[in-house]
């Protein structure tokens, strides 16, 4: 499993539900809305992705895969190609780290 932190984290809107139909839910406070996924446009995996609540707790969570995130990235670049020269701003905003740092 990879263990490098997301290029990008990104709030998930309201209540979120995994790909097994379960929802999302922080593993130490319950939290379910405003939850960040983390992103990175080239892990396309099936391993869990990594996840945190407003609260500042971090977790991987296996029923949102790390390819779903990928997709979402993948989406946004799509429709606004700008994007890509934002990452930095993004990331101060929501949090993230350059793969393999």
């Amino acid at each position: 499993m990879t263990t490098q932190p997301p290029a990008l984290r990104w709030p998930l809107p309201g209540p979120s539900i995994g790909v097994t139909g379960q929802p999302v839910v922080c593993p130490e406070c319950g939290e379910r809305e405003r939850l960040l996924i983390g992103l990175d446009l080239d892990d396309h995996s099936d391993e869990p992705s990594f996840m945190a609540c407003p609260a500042g707790h971090r977790w991987l969570e296996a029923g949102m895969p790390r390819h779903v995130g990928a997709q979402l990235l993948a989406d946004a670049f799509d429709i606004d190609p700008s994007l890509y020269g934002r990452l930095d701003e993004l990331r101060d905003v929501h949090g993230g780290e350059e793969p393999g740092t």
